[in-house]
């Protein structure tokens, strides 16, 4: 009964969540109709002047078209991924077709795809819910003690699934067996939201960060400050080595959430009988889920030194992608892995770098940033610092998708760091990174929106929760990162020309 009704409540909750993405929502439409509007209007009302050309305000109107299509669901994410280049070829921002689908060809594409199909085949063999589900029942049964085993599960799974609103999926089941030993009112209540809101919304994004592959928007803001720089700066190596101290973020986040809410010595009614009987449920490791696990792990240690070997990170996985096909090397199924690939959140990215790099390349990004540089303050770079991360996230508080963000925010302020007089490296890291941590509103990414979706917190609690976070993490950029930043050779109060 009770693995029925968990059942019917995980199909129902992921009905809420995904219905946000399919472009079938109720303003889809009007959406869509707008932002052909938006289009069209700055194309033909925007003038062009010495600074913004027409190749600008071409870039400019397909930025204004993807923006709304985001904010109102208009077209499922993959199918605006795929209609990015498509409107930049069409209106000139990009001269030749294949430049308009630069992002399809960019090698990082190809390391997100090879992880995307790991990540599937990890799925299809059940080992990342055998992993969380390990980590998870080794603690004690207490509220605290099971909240560091399912960030330490968030961490671990991070390398291994590279998709914020996958982990968030993977986890939903496991949580709301966990809910399932509360009651809905008291204590039970509280320990329930705390689940909830952690477990499939905050450690999905927060555990992300540290690795260049575990999120997408790393990607985009990887290759945003290389193309910046016009040299490959940031590598999966360097990318882990400057932002590790991020950790610290979910240390803060445990104790802030378990403060706020009064949860840390709840007991967990009956221990954590649930997760440990999902575990034994799934038997034994079989043959192909070690060698999976084998497989990912020498790909992990190739991509972590690539300068030392030379092999390139998205031939790797590829490489290990072929391995785990080998004709009678393993029990998979294609058609099963390739149904569990997160191929539409790759066409949003392949589009999304395409319009970083249209941006770019017309010079539109200089010429957003040189009309909000205006804006900035004369503070210094500490209260610089904070006025930005704290006007980007205003910004886009409408925007659900934190890749859509990031896409739309990378290139302007990767342009901003040197008109400010800052480096364009710590500085472009710092203010794009505290957007994987944009935990105002639970409309703000897609993870927590799945977790609103459980119907488990309100709307008030959760910012109650989650915006103190997001504003903790500000300061935590401009006060530990931006040091860090420094000591690995990019110091922000040092421009870059």
């Amino acid at each position: 009964m009770l693995e029925s009704a968990l059942q019917t409540e995980t199909q129902s909750t992921e009905v809420k969540a995904k219905s946000t993405e399919t472009g079938k929502s109720k303003n889809a439409l009007l959406g869509f109709i707008i932002s052909w509007v938006v289009f069209a209007a700055i194309l033909t009302m925007v003038p062009i002047s010495q600074s913004l050309t027409g190749g600008g305000r071409a870039a400019l109107a397909v930025m204004g078209w993807a923006t709304i299509i985001w904010l109102t669901n208009g077209l499922p994410l993959a199918v605006s991924g795929l209609m990015i280049p498509v409107l930049l070829s069409l209106t000139g921002a990009a001269k030749k077709l294949p430049e308009a689908f630069s992002g399809f060809t960019n090698d990082v594409t190809f390391l997100i795809l090879g992880c995307f199909i790991l990540a599937a085949v990890m799925q299809s063999t059940g080992l990342d819910k055998r992993i969380a589900l390990s980590i998870v029942s080794r603690v004690k049964p207490r509220v605290g003690s099971v909240l560091k085993g399912i960030i330490g599960a968030h961490l671990v799974t991070a390398v291994l699934v590279p998709a914020t609103n996958a982990r968030g999926a993977l986890f939903l089941p496991i949580i709301q067996g966990l809910n399932s030993l509360f009651e809905k009112e008291g204590e039970g209540a509280r320990a329930r939201k705390v689940f909830t809101m952690v477990g499939i919304g905050f450690a999905s994004l927060a555990s992300g960060t540290i690795l260049m592959h575990s999120h997408m928007s790393n990607v985009i803001v990887a290759q945003t400050i290389n193309q910046a720089m016009k040299k490959d700066v940031i590598t999966w190596g360097s990318w882990a080595w400057m932002n590790w101290p991020l950790l610290g973020i979910l240390v803060i986040m445990y104790y802030w959430v378990n403060w706020i809410m009064k949860s840390k010595n709840i007991e967990v009614p009956g221990g954590i009988t649930e997760i440990k009987r999902q575990k034994d449920a799934m038997g034994k490791m079989t043959v192909t889920e070690w060698i999976v696990l084998v497989t990912f792990g020498i790909a992990i240690f190739l991509w972590a030194t690539e300068q030392i070997h030379g092999y390139n990170m998205s031939l790797v996985a590829l490489v290990a992608v072929m391995v785990l096909f080998i004709p009678g090397f393993t029990n998979l199924s294609w058609k099963r892995v390739q149904s569990n690939t997160l191929f539409g959140t790759w066409l949003l990215l392949c589009g999304s770098l395409s319009l970083v790099s249209a941006f770019s390349k017309t010079g539109v990004d200089k010429w957003i940033a040189s009309h909000l540089v205006g804006l900035a303050p004369a503070w210094g770079w500490i209260g610089v610092s904070i006025f930005i991360c704290v006007i980007v996230q205003i910004s886009r508080l409408g925007i659900v998708s934190n890749v859509a963000a990031v896409t739309l925010l990378a290139p302007i302020v990767a342009a901003m760091a040197p008109m400010l007089g800052l480096n364009t490296v710590a500085f472009t890291m710092m203010v794009l990174n505290v957007d994987s941590y944009a935990f105002v509103l639970p409309i703000s990414v897609t993870a927590c929106l799945i977790a609103y979706g459980t119907e488990e917190f309100t709307f008030g609690e959760f910012v109650k929760v989650g915006a103190p976070i997001t504003l903790m993490v500000i300061l935590y950029m401009v006060f530990i990162m931006v040091p860090w930043y420094a000591v690995t050779g990019y110091p922000i109060w040092v421009a870059i020309h």
